[in-house]
């Protein structure tokens, strides 16, 4: 046998043997990602018996006790009944609402509590049921009469603060893109730590829900709230799963629909003066 054929046809032995198994680990690779993706992170959770709750601060529905690091609240309550449901104890890991729909997709979370749906979002990661409706509204410092509509905060000069990720965040560099926008990382410790920026006159003015603001107006008596008697942003607000989390998604639409059926909710929203949100609000 000529000894250059043969060198020659070895060598296109192993290229193509090199590609074969290239091939074959892409397809591995490819189905690892697929099959990641569709995690069943309600057998993971009755295995593990941990399901891993992402939570920001969000009084009423979310509280940390700055003494003992332990959450209270509406979606405490409800995370703790349906994980309890499943043979379960929730874990809760600090997140931000900017940061919160990541931590979900990247498993870092089996459920995120309390969001505002958004188109987004939802692009992100999948929502349950709503357990509460919710709008936007703003905070000034007292006395500043300046804005009387939406229209009015979308003018070149105004200075809006935001928390970064937050559904007033997210309309404000949607709707009013000819004011400056100042938007803070707030972290998971204070939520509503950006509306400093509005008492301290960096900013003209701060968006957030509408929980956000009148607890903040409630603490500090040199802003007040406006917008409040018609808020803006209107929004379904749900706990969220990764996407194609079906059997995960099925068992919290089902058990979320018990609990508002059978006076379980009402009772969790009485509990902590949480009634309103999902009754005052003309959705049209």
């Amino acid at each position: 046998m000529n000894t250059k054929s043969s060198v020659t046809t070895w060598a296109i032995g192993i290229s193509i043997l090199a590609l074969v198994i290239s091939s074959i680990v892409f397809i591995g690779t490819r189905n690892t990602a697929k099959y990641a993706s569709q995690r069943d992170s309600l057998a993971a959770i009755q295995q593990s018996k941990v399901m891993k709750v992402c939570v920001a601060e969000w009084p009423p529905f979310s509280q940390k006790d700055p003494t003992t690091g332990k959450y209270s609240g509406v979606d405490i309550d409800a995370m703790n009944l349906m994980a309890k449901a499943l043979g379960a104890d929730a874990s809760y890991i600090d997140t931000t609402f900017g940061n919160m729909p990541a931590a979900i997709q990247s498993g870092t979370c089996d459920i995120g509590t309390s969001l505002y749906v958004t188109p987004s979002r939802a692009a992100a990661i999948d929502f349950a049921r709503p357990v509460l409706y919710g709008g936007d509204t703003a905070l000034v410092r007292k006395g500043d009469t300046r804005f009387k509509t939406i229209e009015d905060l979308n003018k070149t000069g105004v200075k809006i603060a935001t928390a970064l990720g937050e559904s007033g965040d997210i309309y404000a560099k949607a709707n009013l893109t000819n004011a400056t926008i100042s938007s803070i990382d707030v972290g998971s410790s204070d939520q509503s730590r950006f509306l400093l920026e509005v008492t301290s006159g960096r900013a003209d003015i701060g968006i957030a829900d509408y929980n956000t603001i009148a607890n903040f107006a409630k603490a500090h008596p040199e802003t007040e709230v406006i917008f409040s008697d018609n808020p803006f942003n209107l929004s379904p607000d749900a706990y969220g799963v990764r996407h194609g989390d079906t059997n995960l998604l099925n068992f919290m639409n089902n058990t979320i629909l018990t609990m508002q059926v059978n006076g379980t909710w009402s009772a969790i929203e009485n509990k902590y003066g949480a009634t309103a949100f999902h009754q005052n609000l003309n959705i049209k």
